[in-house]
């Protein structure tokens, strides 16, 4: 039984000092933003479709320019029920004095949906891949970056109007973030998943005429990122910080439609 204790006490050692847990300082932060998008259209031949965009957003408080959006994708709505895309997105964002080098970003959408009664469920599996242009160390930042966005979305359809509100509720769940080790460069690499944003909406479309459709929205999303710095000679971990956001972000975007 000594030995038997002596064993256990061991292995017990040796797990907390290889399974380290590391606590980050927390930082909280409130925000208003907003979202302004024109995009195009076009359904070339039956149940495939082409569209193009551009976003301005706006932060701090909507007193600056966050990033300039645009993108192009491909639509095929395979079944009355289910329908796939894929998006490419050019990224410029905006930092203060200067524009930060554009990012490329990559979009694979899956989505069902279905009827009850006069509301429509959706729900929409994307997996987001983003590519940065600038070098980075993928202890602190992956490159690329693999996110899946899970978003449920219920539509309301008034009779004889041309007004649909609609609810969404969506999470981000990172697929590659990296883990926090104590030394990078003698610690394995390992990579760690989480949630790192939740986010619930609401928001009205119109169609005014065939072509030209608009939808008004407001989000409300809790942002959970984390910024992990290490010291470049030594590799000693030097910052570990927990940046929760609470963004309240109004938006308007408008499509035509041919």
């Amino acid at each position: 039984m000594r030995k038997l204790s002596l064993i256990i006490a061991t292995m017990l050692c040796i797990t907390s000092l290889t399974a380290q847990e590391f606590t980050p300082k927390v930082v909280n932060s409130n925000d208003f933003r907003g979202r302004v998008e024109g995009a195009f259209e076009w359904e070339f031949v039956d149940d495939l479709s082409i569209e193009a965009s551009l976003q301005m957003r706006l932060k701090n408080d909507f007193s600056t320019i966050d990033r300039f959006q645009t993108g192009v994708g491909l639509n095929y709505d395979a079944s009355k029920y289910f329908n796939l895309g894929v998006e490419y997105l050019l990224i410029n964002t905006h930092e203060p004095g200067h524009w930060e080098r554009p990012r490329h970003r990559t979009n694979l959408n899956l989505e069902g949906n279905v009827k009850v009664g006069r509301v429509e469920l959706s729900l929409r599996e994307r997996l987001q891949t983003t590519f940065r242009c600038d070098s980075v160390n993928r202890y602190e930042k992956m490159n690329p970056e693999l996110v899946l966005r899970s978003r449920l979305t219920a539509e309301y359809n008034i009779r004889h109007s041309k007004w649909t509100p609609y609810l969404l509720f969506e999470l981000h769940n990172t697929l590659n973030a990296p883990a926090v080790v104590a030394n990078y460069k003698k610690d394995p690499y390992s990579v760690d998943n989480y949630i790192t944003r939740y986010r619930a909406g609401a928001g009205v479309k119109l169609r005014m005429t065939r072509n030209h459709r608009l939808d008004f929205y407001y989000y409300f999303d809790y942002d959970r990122s984390y910024n992990i710095d290490y010291k470049g000679n030594k590799g000693d971990l030097k910052g570990y910080v927990q940046e929760n956001e609470y963004r309240h972000i109004f938006g308007i975007s408008y499509k035509f439609k041919l």
